[in-house]
């Protein structure tokens, strides 16, 4: 992680201890548009979006970080729960349980 996405990490950070998730998701955006290729930030973005009732994009941001994470099997678990708690809040019980079960293969 460079410099500069680690100073907009840090910021989106301390926005989302502070309440303001809107500007915490702005800054993990620009870190998206520096590293694109980062699977966390897409994770953090995701996890931010669960925060704001967006589970539909929570789910589709961390179903991009899954494919991103390639060897990182921590990375894959957790982004595999989020999809399945994304999946629930939808109201998509059998999504949801097919989630875990990929998350448990990890």
């Amino acid at each position: 992680m460079s410099p500069v996405v680690g100073a907009l990490v840090s910021a989106a950070n301390q926005n989302s201890k502070a309440g303001d998730l809107d500007s915490a998701a702005a800054s993990i955006e620009r870190a998206i548009r520096i590293e694109p290729r980062n699977a966390t930030l897409f994770y953090k973005l995701a996890l931010l979006r669960l925060q704001q009732s967006k589970p539909r994009l929570a789910e589709d941001l961390a179903k991009k970080s899954a494919l991103l994470a390639s060897t990182d099997n921590a990375l894959k678990k957790h982004c595999w729960l989020l999809i399945a708690h994304a999946r629930e809040i939808q109201q998509d019980f059998a999504g949801a349980k097919e989630a875990r079960a990929k998350a448990d293969s990890f």
